[in-house]
């Protein structure tokens, strides 16, 4: 199994695009983004358990590496990103915000979002770091814990309980508010709702090799999740029909907007992981037109993703103060230079980033972890 598949990167770029498209204005389904980077990264770490050469260690010594693995990627560029914040809030004279440290510090920021009060919109989207984070703590005792021969159908039986589990989850925060829009929220940003996200991206990493020698798997995968696309949209397009919506309105909250209510939340983001797997498995396989993924520009930016999705929320605040007014509010030419405006400011200051700050300190968790000259920690 190669060590690295450049063509991920390309994606992870594809990701990061999709989610300042949307933040910008211009790509009300952007949010689809984060769900790639959730099974990009179910993918990639159990690819790495997968590689293990040493299996005789204890589970805790593998667990622990795992876990710092991880910390060497994630934890220092998102405090300096977050310390970056605290400077700008002590300009600014705004110290309300300070109580978000807490939940930002030990990965709760979904839950603090969901049952919490206003947040400091450049920290708005790090609530999917603590998903993320949440998952790691969950994934091990899958990973490491469960007999290896259980590890497959424990998988597929969380997959399985993933629309359940929102169903459950949904009805609950329903009855907590008579709010559509919190309770939409609630479910998008609820980690317990998403666990399968990135348990379809394990799976595909767990066939690997069978997938490498049935390419026609890939066709299959596109036909599940374009069925399961069409039957959803008719489905909701059909029941907003149905409350009286016309022309443009019935199509509305199908695949943005306030996704919630008549169970919509339960079924579209096992639409969406679908759609995801079939991605994933299509360029598993470079199939037609995969390969352009892996361009030197994509891999790159994909490399850098990580430091793009943190610091991209920032630099639009920042073009927002600039221009005193919200970005929704532009006409669609001055969205799209906003854009070409954030998204090259990202990319310039997530290289330096990248290239200062995180490959350093990467090779730092290098030397601590391994003794081995050759080893190194991927960017995951």
């Amino acid at each position: 199994m190669s060590s690295r598949i450049h063509e991920i990167d390309g994606l992870r770029a594809i990701a990061m695009t999709m989610v300042i498209a949307q933040h910008c204005g211009l790509l009300p389904f952007g949010w689809i983004g984060v769900w790639l980077f959730y099974g990009i990264s179910g993918f990639v770490i159990t690819r790495g358990f997968l590689a293990e050469v040493d299996n005789r260690q204890s589970i805790g010594f593998r667990y622990g590496n795992f876990m710092l693995r991880r910390f060497f990627r994630i934890v220092p560029v998102y405090l300096l990103y977050i310390v970056i914040n605290i400077g700008v809030l002590m300009v600014l004279n705004d110290l309300t915000h300070y109580r978000e440290l807490p939940y930002l510090a030990t990965f709760t920021f979904n839950w603090h979002m969901i049952f919490g009060s206003e947040t400091w919109s450049a920290f708005g989207h790090l609530w999917t770091l603590s998903i993320e984070e949440q998952f790691y703590v969950f994934f091990p005792l899958i990973a490491l814990v469960a007999p290896k021969r259980t590890r497959v159908p424990i998988t597929v039986c969380f997959i399985i309980l993933g629309p359940i589990i929102r169903y459950f989850y949904s009805e609950s925060v329903a009855s907590l508010r008579d709010d559509q829009e919190w309770a939409a929220f609630s479910v998008y940003a609820s980690s317990i709702c998403h666990f399968d996200a990135f348990l379809f991206g394990s799976l595909i990493a767990r066939f690997e090799p069978q997938l490498l020698k049935q390419p026609q798997v890939s066709n299959l995968a596109w036909i599940i999740a374009i069925i399961s696309g069409v039957i959803y949209a008719v489905v909701f397009v059909g029941i907003n029909i149905g409350i009286g919506a016309y022309g443009i309105n019935a199509f509305r909250n199908v695949i943005s907007g306030i996704l919630f209510g008549q169970h919509r939340e339960v079924f579209l983001y096992s639409v969406i992981n679908l759609f995801v797997s079939a991605v994933l498995i299509h360029t598993l396989l470079q199939r037609p037109l995969s390969r352009l993924l892996s361009s030197r520009v994509l891999v790159l930016i994909g490399s850098i993703s990580y430091g793009g999705y943190l610091f991209h929320l920032l630099i639009l605040w920042a073009v927002k103060q600039c221009l005193d007014s919200t970005v929704h509010e532009l006409a669609i030419v001055d969205r799209i230079l906003v854009f070409v405006l954030v998204y090259g400011s990202t990319i310039g200051i997530s290289y330096l980033s990248f290239k200062a700050f995180e490959i350093p300190i990467a090779n730092w968790g290098r030397s601590y972890l391994y003794s081995k000259p050759n080893s190194r920690i991927e960017a995951l």
